[in-house]
């Protein structure tokens, strides 16, 4: 199992943005995930990469607006790949997400469990 906190991340909303007829990552997301892969590196110091995957994830909003959960799900993975944590987003077996008991605090965090599964 790989524990990590990463930085809230924007919502999958906000992580494209269409510029002169073209569709490129949101300097939002950008910003987002270079922090958040500085906190892997930090943390994961050179585990192995996982190919079949459980992931739980738990989520400490930055404030108290009503927001999806699900919303939080794709750019998580998307990071946990280019990180180099998993092979592929593809390979996840299962995603648990939930809100943290604890109140909204700003900045937000996610705090992950990620698991080997079976291939299947």
């Amino acid at each position: 199992m790989i524990e990590l906190t990463l930085p809230y991340p924007p919502s999958v909303n906000a992580t494209h943005r269409a510029v002169h007829r073209r569709v490129i990552l949101s300097k939002r997301y950008r910003d987002w995930a270079f922090k958040a892969e500085c906190a892997v590196a930090a943390q994961i110091q050179g585990k192995p990469m996982i190919k079949h995957y459980r992931l739980w994830i738990e989520a400490t909003a930055p404030d108290r607006r009503i927001r999806d959960l699900d919303n939080l799900i794709k750019p998580t993975s998307d990071l946990l790949k280019s990180a180099g944590v998993i092979q592929d987003d593809s390979f996840a077996r299962a995603i648990i997400i939930h809100w943290s008991r604890n109140p909204p605090a700003k900045p937000g965090s996610l705090n992950l469990r990620i698991y080997n599964a079976p291939a299947h």
